[in-house]
């Protein structure tokens, strides 16, 4: 993957039939343009996202022919593991073997109250989950004990097409970080750390990879804005822009932001200046390779569309126009 479209659209965009077929229709887009992935997350409690991430990369990949499909991320403590191994795999047989399965522990106590999970065993049941659907998509049958799950003697059907596909994981915490080298493939950023800190992170991520033997993979997560000029930019994108970066500092998603101590302290050029991709074509190239040099960054995940917009005509047109003038010299 080099160039990958997140959806986050949730029942704050609109009417929920609605939103789902306009996130479609982008996914149709990311195919066409030639786009590798169409990916789906979630929130279980919030208006802002969707959730059930897996339901929407079906319905993607019935729409799609070559884009991978899944997730990144699904909050895996929130699921049995073997269902979570099954459904996933289901996803990369219908897909013919485009499943891109990324997970996170979650950092939200509201979205494991929703489901009655206790938001004290996210880490524990984040690492076993993970090692059960290993051992899911890799034995015929399988037992597994541990402090959360146990299974005796069962079996997915069916397996994902490759028995070594892969995992990614979503951390930004030291520990997150360590789990990402010792459990997954890959490690996913966040959507609004700095250059610096993920440049920080992705060091010390593949740092213990390779202390562990274990293959490491870098996936950034970008808010996108391609633009003919500044000031269109700010104008179609820079409302949206700043009310995203304001609530996930609210929900506690940022913290490298020194000297800001409420949400309305933010300002947009906080927000684009290397968080985002913002710009015109020249602008956001640069920003790639200065992401890619600074961080090693492999894959970037990028998201078009906030929960309160733009509007879908105008992300039809920078996806275009992101795959016409960027993607082929980033």
């Amino acid at each position: 993957m080099g160039f990958g479209v997140l959806f986050t659209q949730g029942t704050i965009s609109g009417d929920p039939h609605l939103v789902g077929q306009e996130i479609l229709e982008q996914a149709a887009a990311a195919d066409r343009l030639g786009f590798d992935a169409a990916l789906t997350t979630e929130h279980k409690y919030s208006p802002e996202y969707f959730g059930s991430p897996l339901h929407l990369a079906y319905a993607i990949a019935a729409r799609t022919e070559r884009v991978r499909v899944g997730t990144s991320i699904a909050i895996a403590p929130l699921y049995n593991p073997v269902e979570l191994a099954q459904d996933a795999a289901m996803l990369d047989q219908l897909s013919g073997g485009r499943l891109f399965l990324g997970l996170g522990a979650g950092y939200l106590e509201e979205d494991f109250t929703t489901v009655g999970v206790p938001f004290a065993e996210r880490a524990g049941r984040m690492d076993e989950g993970v090692r059960v659907i290993r051992e899911a998509w890799t034995r015929e049958r399988f037992s597994f004990r541990g402090e959360h799950y146990s299974f005796t003697d069962v079996s997915v059907i069916p397996k994902p097409r490759r028995p070594g596909t892969a995992i990614h994981l979503g951390a930004w915490t030291p520990g997150g970080l360590r789990r990402a080298a010792r459990l997954g493939d890959g490690w996913i950023s966040n959507a609004l750390m700095s250059a610096d800190t993920m440049a920080g992170m992705a060091a010390a991520y593949r740092a213990e990879a390779r202390r562990l033997g274990r293959p490491s993979r870098v996936t950034a997560v970008r808010f996108c804005w391609p633009c003919r000029s500044r000031e269109q930019g700010v104008r179609d994108f820079g409302e949206t822009a700043l009310a995203m970066i304001r609530t996930l500092w609210e929900y506690g998603a940022i913290g490298d932001m020194p000297g800001v101590s409420s949400a309305a302290d933010i300002t947009l050029e906080d927000a684009v200046r290397d968080r985002m991709l913002f710009g015109t074509p020249d602008e956001i190239a640069a920003s790639v390779e200065g992401f890619r040099a600074k961080a090693g960054v492999d894959d970037f995940l990028l998201i078009f569309r906030h929960p309160t917009g733009p509007a879908l005509k105008p992300v039809l047109d920078a996806m275009e126009l992101f795959a016409a003038e960027i993607a082929g010299r980033a």
